[in-house]
């Protein structure tokens, strides 16, 4: 029998956004699935720096960390990249010029720009806190970053920030005058195709659970495709199946449209 590849999200996939834990039922399923024996994935936008300790409870086999930028396989590190230090120290000062509050993703820690003031960024900065997440200033950034989260203080400067920013790094709007930044040649896609090709799944074996836009890219590589929730509803044509939020048992939901169990 072919292996099969089971790969989720996290925020709003696997943990409700409402209650920031992971429902009874979504740990009930992804029991279900290993005992059943498919190879199951952690697929998320999150960096190793800023994953929430409560992973470790579940029994992934692998990581898909900061959008295909890192990746683990049974606690081995397969992939892991990071930005030079001449287009970090670039991207930091246009940071400043712009007036953008900024958090740079990585693998050890999340560095944050002065004076944030975005509510976004701040309630963001709360629960990473509440997680005893290693939080720093930007002063201390070296190369450990492949991500950004940033927020538009000056309105006026969002589409200069933009035109510099796209050259390196792919952009993903996420609402509010916020973005969020991967670099380029990275995504969730790129992540999967790596592990496909490391243990060799086909593609028609592979499942992809997502939720928001930054799942856009595996919704549109893998068919086997579910959407939990419907609020973002011009997703719903990219995918094959709309299920319920993971509060409403949404993912059981999804793998019982795959016939998965």
């Amino acid at each position: 029998m072919k292996k099969k590849a089971l790969f989720f999200d996290y925020d709003g996939t696997l943990i409700s956004d409402e209650t920031h834990t992971i429902p009874k039922s979504a740990r009930k399923v992804l029991n279900k699935l290993k005992d059943k024996g498919y190879l199951l994935f952690l697929n998320t936008g999150r960096t190793k720096a800023i994953l929430d300790p409560i992973i470790s409870e579940l029994d992934f086999d692998g990581q898909i960390l900061g959008c295909g930028s890192y990746i683990e396989y049974h606690d081995k590190v397969l992939y892991d990249v990071d930005v030079d230090k001449q287009l970090y120290e670039a991207i930091i000062q246009k940071v400043a010029e712009c007036h953008v509050d900024a958090f740079f993703e990585g693998t050890h820690a999340l560095y944050m720009t002065h004076g944030i003031q975005s509510p976004r960024l701040l309630n963001l900065l709360e629960r990473y806190h509440d997680a005893n997440m290693v939080m720093k200033s930007v002063d201390d950034l070296e190369d450990d970053f492949v991500k950004m989260f940033v927020s538009y203080q000056d309105l006026d400067k969002e589409q200069e920030f933009h035109d510099f920013i796209i050259q390196n790094f792919e952009y993903i709007d996420r609402g509010q005058h916020c973005a969020e930044l991967i670099l380029k040649g990275h995504s969730k896609a790129t992540g999967i195709q790596f592990i496909m090709d490391k243990l060799n799944i086909d593609i028609e074996n592979c499942y992809v659970f997502g939720d928001s836009n930054n799942d856009l890219a595996m919704f549109r590589f893998v068919e086997n495709s579910a959407l939990l929730g419907n609020a973002n509803e011009h997703l719903h044509e990219e995918v094959m199946h709309v299920c319920s939020d993971v509060d409403h048992d949404g993912l059981m939901e999804a793998v019982n449209a795959f016939q998965l169990l």
